[in-house]
């Protein structure tokens, strides 16, 4: 089991997606594997599609710092009725770009295993 970066949900199986956090970019030049679940996947999608702007002081993927950010909102479970809430979490433009790139990926993958 594993843990959505965005939303913190745990589940068997996450879909990976490669960042560029500027943290470790000496270390990872080519960027780090994030775990988001198909869900928080398909709300950045939809997200990319709309881009709200958000004044957000850093992404909540890559924790980059002073580029334009876009608002994703994503249900965070709580142990309390109505066991989850809706959160604002950001995103920078990278980061879409690399939710896209999994989605993208994923379908390639589903259509190679009906072959």
């Amino acid at each position: 089991m594993a843990d959505c970066d965005l939303c913190g949900v745990a589940r068997p199986t996450l879909c990976p997606v490669k960042v560029k956090a500027p943290s470790v970019i000496l270390a990872y030049p080519t960027g780090t594997w994030r775990g988001i679940n198909e869900e928080c996947l398909e709300i950045c999608h939809e997200a990319n599609l709309n881009r709200v702007p958000s004044n957000a002081k850093k992404c909540d993927l890559c924790g980059i710092r002073k580029v334009p950010f876009f608002q994703v909102k994503v249900q965070v479970p709580i142990f309390q009725e109505p066991y989850h809430r809706e959160a604002n979490k950001a995103l920078c433009e990278s980061c879409f770009a690399a939710c896209e790139e999994a989605i993208k990926r994923r379908e390639d993958e589903r259509a190679e295993g009906h072959h």
